[in-house]
């Protein structure tokens, strides 16, 4: 039992904060205007390469540690999801990806470039 129960706190804590992600996306763009990706991260680097995924990095991991802060823990994922998605843009996701693209193809090209 107790398992399960730690399965459905687990879940709710996750669900909670892409809710609360999706929640601050939409107040985002009612506020800037800008179109905010909240749940699902669309993006081309410039090396070409196109990125699909959730935002966990820079929306996502915040709202769970703020889980982490008191009790009920869904309604604090919820709240930090809600200001993650509200107070960050995308362009925190796509400098990171932008980052991790560029590393990539550098290692791609070191490892195509040595003698095997």
């Amino acid at each position: 039992m107790s398992v399960l129960r730690f399965l459905l706190r687990a879940s709710s804590v996750v669900v909670a904060a892409l809710v609360g992600n999706w929640v601050g996306g939409k107040m985002r763009t009612s506020l800037t205007g800008e179109e905010v990706q909240s749940i699902r991260f669309r993006h081309t680097t410039a090396q070409g390469q196109t990125i699909t995924n959730t935002p966990v990095v820079t929306k996502f991991y915040p709202a769970v540690v703020a889980a982490r802060l008191g009790k009920p823990r869904w309604l604090y994922a919820f709240c930090g999801g809600v200001l993650a998605g509200a107070l960050m843009g995308d362009r925190y996701e796509r400098r990171l990806w932008d980052t991790i693209g560029a590393a990539t193809a550098q290692a791609v090209a070191s490892r195509e470039g040595s003698p095997g």
